[in-house]
């Protein structure tokens, strides 16, 4: 029987995955986007003039989140992310590229 509606829309799909961070003594939990946060992002580095400065660092804003999946580092607060060790974001970097399917 095909799905309705109110089962799509209402199915939990957004799985979490635990990451230990040793440099930052501990765990953090990571997220699957949204589509629409995808497709935000992923705009952001195509057509002409875009950068990808600070993609590490807004890729793993847009993961990291508490155990509930609430994005822990809003929009404002990635400048401040980036400047953590380039060692630990491109690890989350990778670990966000695949929870994600990119």
């Amino acid at each position: 029987m095909a799905l309705t509606k109110a089962q799509i829309l209402s199915a939990d799909d957004s799985k979490l995955i635990e990451v230990e961070v040793p440099e930052w003594g501990g765990e953090v939990c990571l997220r699957v986007m949204s589509g629409t946060e995808r497709d935000k992002f992923e705009s952001e580095f195509v057509g002409d003039n875009k950068s990808v400065e600070m993609v590490r660092a807004k890729l793993v804003s847009k993961c990291l989140c508490d155990e509930d999946g609430k994005r822990i580092f809003s929009e404002e607060e990635i400048p401040e992310l980036g400047e953590k060790s380039e060692a630990v974001l491109e690890l989350l970097f990778h670990k966000c590229m695949k929870h994600n399917r990119f």
